[in-house]
């Protein structure tokens, strides 16, 4: 990604004003601070500063800091170039090269976005003129109110070969970019459309982007459900249904539901489960896992009761397991999904009997093979199956359900850990394991404190802002540290500019540099007006002679120690 498109937008851009769409400041101070109430975590008294003069955030309460970047990922849970489109197009600048010679296909991207609003619109003026009666009639069987419809953007795409291309041209869009948004396909004599009489469900990514569609067949022939090809705007790996909708519900609810279906999907949100997503019939994958994460640290799942290959399902599940959730699933009545059930007398009551007797993952995994375990013939195959699965999770997810699963499979606690051991040192290859991560913003009291110490925070900030701080002797600033987090931040600081290390830093997800920095421009703030707005050179002098005596101050406690438990020397 381009430092210049990155500094482009920051220079257009006004955190206070970005801030401010979603805290209450007030102004505090000289120097253009602002105060308020953290998003990341709850609290009554206000321990949130957000710098205009710096263009970036501090938390005392619960050390969250950074730029407008990290407070838009933060707060939208995007990842970077998904914030750094959305504030380019607040700022009304054209992002122009990603890297790599890669510029071309961004270009293309933004213009496809168009293109599919376009869609968008057409699908559902359709659903509601003459020609939509077919699909109305469809939705009325179904149970789905025209409010309904009209609030999840549903539409009807039209019977005809072209009914869609004909519009999109009307519209000056080209062939090649109704293509490349996968709604049109070439033939013999020409363009036709991709989804015919079909009913069209919009599939939006997690910033509100419109990026494919999924068509349930209702007029003619062909697959009950299709949906838009792979292509620059859409990865059904990288996507869920309903997340753009339902990211401040599984916020507000700390937990997603996660289904097969997009009416299953849809269903639970008109029933009152705004926290429902639907997985886009693909095998759950670390990506997904990731965007889930994002929001809330677990997962209900809520497949159909009769599903095809349960234990491929189950392990499946493991994935989002293995990446920091913990996983429950819920189990529907035999022959129901989510949509059927809601949809039948009771159906509500039913489903809240069923989710709040969600299983854990694991307890499912082995509900799920008990009747293998219970038969000699197909013991070993059960036992298998459950220790393939566990085998992906660290000990400490495992050890609350041991006792449980020795005893079914047929072990003393003792040797299902041995046997598991003993797996894990034969399989082919270690399971690969995200990072564990913290549970991370509001309505998660949990998550952990990032916490620096001010000083040593504060000369990673001279450091950043002056480049002739930056030119000084490395071993002498490195050894004023102590925590070794900052040491490393400082000497990337020196080695690297702060244009290329800000890029960097946003597009591997790096957020602890950028705290450090807004910890210490905090700090900087109070001690610059303290002595009346000294330059930096006085505060670096000031800085660095109180880490000096911090040092020596810390020696001193250590002679001391050690002279009372008689070890120091002569």
């Amino acid at each position: 990604m381009a430092n210049d498109d990155v500094r482009r937008v920051k220079d257009r851009i006004d955190i206070v004003e970005v801030v401010g769409d979603k805290v209450r400041l007030r102004p505090a101070g000289p120097g253009g601070g602002y105060i308020g109430l953290c998003p990341f975590h709850d609290e009554k008294t206000p321990s949130f500063r957000v710098s205009r003069e710096r263009q970036n955030f501090h938390c005392f309460g619960c050390g969250k800091g950074g730029d407008v970047f990290t407070f838009v990922m933060e707060t939208e849970g995007l990842d970077f170039r998904a914030a750094l489109e959305l504030l380019a197009e607040r700022a009304g600048v054209e992002l122009t090269d990603f890297g790599g010679g890669r510029g071309e296909k961004k270009r293309s991207a933004v213009g496809l976005h168009e293109v599919m609003e376009i869609a968008g619109r057409s699908f559902r003026a359709l659903l509601s003129a003459p020609e939509g009666e077919a699909a109305r009639a469809y939705l009325a069987r179904r149970n789905v109110s025209p409010e309904a419809a009209a609030r999840f953007e549903l539409g009807w795409s039209g019977s005809s070969w072209d009914t869609l291309w004909r519009i999109l041209k009307s519209e000056g869009v080209s062939p090649r970019d109704a293509v490349d948004a996968g709604l049109a396909q070439e033939g013999q004599h020409g363009l036709y459309d991709r989804f015919r009489g079909r009913v069209m469900f919009p599939i939006r990514d997690v910033s509100g982007r419109l990026v494919a569609f999924g068509g349930r067949i209702v007029d003619g022939e062909g697959p009950k459900y299709i949906n838009s090809p792979e292509s620059a705007l859409y990865s059904k790996r990288r996507n869920l249904y309903l997340l753009h909708a339902a990211r401040k519900a599984i916020q507000e609810q700390s937990r997603a539901i996660l289904t097969e279906g997009y009416m299953d999907a849809l269903r639970l949100h008109m029933h009152g489960h705004g926290e429902a997503v639907a997985s886009l019939g693909t095998s759950l994958t670390e990506e997904q896992a990731k965007l889930l994460k994002r929001f809330s640290s677990r997962c209900y799942i809520c497949y159909d009761s009769d599903a095809a290959g349960q234990e491929a399902t189950i392990r499946g599940m493991y994935t989002l397991q293995n990446f920091g959730l913990d996983v429950c699933v819920i189990s529907l009545p035999v022959g129901k999904d989510p949509d059927e059930l809601l949809n039948s007398e009771g159906g509500d009551g039913l489903f809240d009997e069923a989710l709040a007797k969600a299983r854990p993952l694991v307890l499912q995994h082995l509900h799920t093979v008990r009747p293998r375990l219970e038969d000699p013939a197909a013991r070993r195959g059960g036992v298998d199956s459950l220790f393939d699965g566990l085998l992906q999770l660290p000990p400490t997810a495992i050890t609350p359900y041991v006792p449980q699963l020795a005893a079914d499979m047929g072990f003393y606690p003792d040797q299902f850990w041995r046997e598991l051991e003993q797996r894990r040192r034969f399989s082919r290859a270690e399971p690969r394991r995200a990072p564990e991560e913290k549970p991370e913003g509001k309505g998660r009291p949990n998550a952990e404190r990032v916490t620096f110490d001010a000083l040593e925070a504060a000369l990673c900030s001279l450091l950043w802002r002056n480049p002739e701080l930056r030119a000084g002797g490395r071993e002498e600033v490195l050894a004023l540290l102590s925590d070794s987090r900052v040491k490393e931040i400082a000497l990337a600081i020196m080695m690297e500019s702060p244009e290329e290390l800000e890029t960097r830093w946003h597009s591997t997800g790096e957020r602890m540099a950028p705290a450090c920095i807004a910890c210490g421009d905090s700090f900087c703030d109070e001690l610059e007006f303290s002595q009346a707005r000294a330059p930096d050179a006085d505060l670096w002098s000031a800085v660095c002679g109180a880490l000096r005596r911090k040092r020596a101050e810390e020696r001193m406690r250590l002679i001391d120690a050690r002279m009372k438990r008689h070890e120091a020397t002569p």
